[in-house]
């Protein structure tokens, strides 16, 4: 996996094609979202899509090209609502961070509740799709909390002893069900309410003197 070969529309200096067909994007979402990698059928994102086999391959490989492309381009969305709210990693703070990537996470479900589904389906998928996505974008979540927990640890907002693994399934679990907590209809002074609450059962478990 580690040689996986880049997206085809990478490697010839492209823009991703999805950006490009709205219906296939829609499509794809939409598939990916209620079905595993596997169970997804490519004939019925095509059908759906209105876009013949031939005009799929010339801009894709295979399915597993067009899943790599949506979650590349999930994850652009997702980059468009950070810089939209100047969010920064590098100086605030293990809470102010975890605060940011909770309203951002909640703003892109209410932006799209697919997003939501899509980002929890990977996470059930199985380990050979999981090491394509690795092999392709490497563990970004993963290696970005791993270094906000390290942070924490050394300026004190986390317990020294605390194992950096343990911290890290914590807090992605919360990320990763955050939406199930507040409902969609609530406005952003409650979800900030709600976001700052789990932030105490953080401070209260795992924080350090400093928290």
């Amino acid at each position: 996996m580690a040689n996986a070969p880049k997206l085809k529309w990478l490697e010839e200096g492209g823009s991703n094609p999805l950006d490009e067909s709205p219906a296939l994007y829609e499509a794809a979402l939409s598939a990916f979202a209620e079905h595993s990698f596997r169970d997804a059928s490519l004939n019925d994102i095509l059908k759906e899509a209105g876009m013949n086999k031939g005009s799929f391959y010339y801009r894709f490989r295979d399915k597993m090209e067009l899943y790599l492309s949506l979650l590349f381009r999930v994850g652009a969305e997702k980059m468009r609502l950070f810089e939209e709210n100047d969010v920064s990693h590098t100086s605030s703070g293990f809470f102010d961070e975890f605060r940011n990537m909770a309203i951002i996470g909640l703003k892109l479900a209410k932006k799209d509740a697919r997003f939501v589904v899509f980002s929890r389906r990977i996470l059930q998928e199985e380990a050979q799709v999981r090491d394509r996505i690795t092999a392709c974008f490497g563990d970004l979540r993963g290696n970005l909390l791993t270094d906000m927990v390290e942070r924490a640890k050394a300026s004190g907002e986390f317990r020294k002893e605390l194992r950096t693994e343990t911290a890290v399934f914590v807090i992605e679990t919360l990320l990763n069900n955050m939406d199930s907590l507040i409902p969609v209809d609530w406005s952003d002074e409650h979800i900030l309410i709600a976001v700052d609450q789990l932030l105490d059962v953080i401070r209260s478990g795992i924080g350090g003197s400093n928290a």
